[in-house]
């Protein structure tokens, strides 16, 4: 992938990428506001940057002018169902040194014209922790609509907690 905008590039993840990505799953709010896995180990921090280097739907987002790594963008499978396979689902996290800054909005802008255009997909769908309004209003902006709410459980904890999705279609 290597998908350039003004800004931001969306790329695949390189080794070199491993210090960035460490602030980003070493930051406890990313994982209470947008999920990414928390960790203060390093080798495990490896192993998730290995991880998330051979997945086919998640990259990194990096600055055009210096190709540091800010953030992580995902644009995974919602199923292997027939009616599903056009769909995917978005996720987002940057860097809480560069939110703010139009940083987000340009690779969310970039991957959705790669998804409808190049993937020819019909709608992509988002979800946000409830409380979580940087990235809601991000995807009004965009013209997500609020779809429902759902307590989410998650897995191995038995915890629940209310996300919100939205979507997008073609």
């Amino acid at each position: 992938m290597n998908l350039i905008g003004k800004r931001v590039k969306i790329r695949n993840f390189e080794p070199s990428d491993l210090g960035q990505f460490l602030e980003l799953v070493q930051d406890k709010n990313n994982h209470k506001l947008a999920g990414l896995e928390y960790t203060e180990d390093v080798d495990f921090g490896r192993d998730l940057l290995d991880m998330y280097q051979r997945r086919d739907s998640a990259y990194a987002v990096s600055l055009v002018e210096n190709d540091k790594m800010i953030g992580i963008i995902e644009l995974n499978n919602r199923g292997e169902s027939a009616e599903l396979l056009p769909t995917r689902e978005i996720g987002f996290v940057i860097d809480k040194k560069f939110r703010n800054q139009g940083y987000a909005k340009e690779a969310v802008k970039l991957l959705l014209e790669y998804g409808f255009s190049k993937l020819q997909l019909t709608e992509v769908w988002a979800s946000t922790e409830k409380d979580n309004l940087a990235p809601q209003k991000l995807l009004k902006t965009l013209a997500f609509k609020y779809m429902y709410e759902v307590n989410q459980t998650l897995p191995y904890t038995g915890q629940s907690n209310p996300v919100k999705y939205y979507l997008l279609k073609k």
